[in-house]
């Protein structure tokens, strides 16, 4: 088999495995069980904002900044949350042109909750793995999003 041939299966079993990830209706139902607060299950978006949010105070624009969001959609992505009591909205005291978003004492609660959660699906799934192989899953993993990240499509380059 000619390299250029095995290089596109290569890519092929790579396309299967992450159909089969975003498919799967097992990961969905552990999406769920693990974003759900108080009935309502978050978006993977409103749980980045929760877990920036979480760690300190903000205004509106930093949080955007930090998702890589517009300002806009940062407003969108709190309000469930806001209406959920996991994270408060108020104008910034220094310049009432900011708002400043703020995690609830639930929110922080929730979202330590969710991390842990998370940690411990990731140590049972990972278990029967080798110790050296977890490694290189991760670094692996890690290498192929970051090169996804800087992948230019020919023409917009």
């Amino acid at each position: 088999m000619s390299s250029r041939a095995s290089f596109e299966q290569l890519g092929d079993r790579v396309i299967d495995a992450t159909r089969r990830w975003l498919r799967s209706g097992r990961r969905q139902r552990l999406q769920h069980d693990l974003y759900t607060v108080d009935g309502v299950e978050l978006s993977l978006a409103q749980i980045d904002a929760l877990e920036v949010v979480s760690a300190r105070d903000m205004r509106m624009h930093e949080l955007a900044a930090r998702l890589h969001i517009d300002p806009s959609t940062a407003t969108r992505t709190t309000a469930p949350l806001v209406g959920l009591g996991l994270v408060e909205r108020e104008p910034d005291p220094t310049n009432r042109r900011y708002v400043i978003v703020r995690c609830t004492t639930s929110g922080r609660q929730a979202a330590a909750r969710i991390a842990a959660d998370r940690r411990r699906l990731m140590r049972d799934v990972l278990r029967p793995m080798a110790p050296e192989r977890r490694l290189l899953f991760a670094e692996l993993l890690e290498e192929y999003l970051d090169l996804m990240d800087a992948y230019r499509a020919p023409g917009n380059r």
